[in-house]
C-alpha cells in the first residue's frame, strides 16, 4: 500500500479544506464551531488507520474492516465533540474516499464491498 500517497490525499481532501472552511468563519468575523485541535485530531486518527494499514502484514477482509470500524467510531466520537460540524458534506464524502480507497489497496476484496452495499463506513458512520 502507498501510505504517503494516502496521507497525502487525506491532507489535500480532508484536512486542508477544514482548515479553509475555518478562515470563512474568522473572516466573518465567527467562531467556528470546531478548533484546529479537532482537525488535527481527525488527521491523526486517519494517519493511524493509514499506518494500521499499512503494517498489516497478512491483511484479510475482517483485519482491514476491523481497522475501518475503529476509525469510523472514533471519528463519530470527534465529531460529537464539535456538535456535528466538523464533519459535513464534503469531508464524509472525502473520508469515505480516504478510507475505502485505503482499503481497496490495501487488499480488501470486492465480496467485502458488495457485501457492505458499496460502502465499507456506512455500518458505524454517523455522519
Amino acid at each position: 500500500m502507498n501510505l504517503n500517497r494516502f496521507k497525502e490525499m487525506s491532507g489535500e481532501i480532508v484536512i486542508q479544506p477544514m482548515l479553509d472552511y475555518m478562515k470563512y468563519f474568522e473572516e466573518d468575523g465567527e467562531e467556528c464551531p470546531y478548533t484546529t485541535e479537532h482537525v488535527k485530531q481527525c488527521e491523526t486518527l486517519l494517519n493511524g488507520y493509514l499506518s494500521a494499514l499499512a503494517a498489516l502484514a497478512a491483511p484479510t477482509d475482517e483485519a482491514i474492516m476491523s481497522l475501518v470500524e475503529e476509525v469510523i467510531l472514533a471519528l463519530n466520537e470527534l465529531n460529537n465533540d464539535t456538535e456535528d460540524s466538523l464533519i459535513e458534506t464534503e469531508a464524509r464524502e472525502a473520508l469515505w474516499q480516504v478510507i475505502q480507497e485505503s482499503a481497496v489497496e490495501c487488499g480488501l476484496s470486492d465480496e467485502c464491498i458488495e457485501a457492505n452495499e458499496g460502502d465499507i463506513t456506512g455500518e458505524w458512520r454517523d455522519w
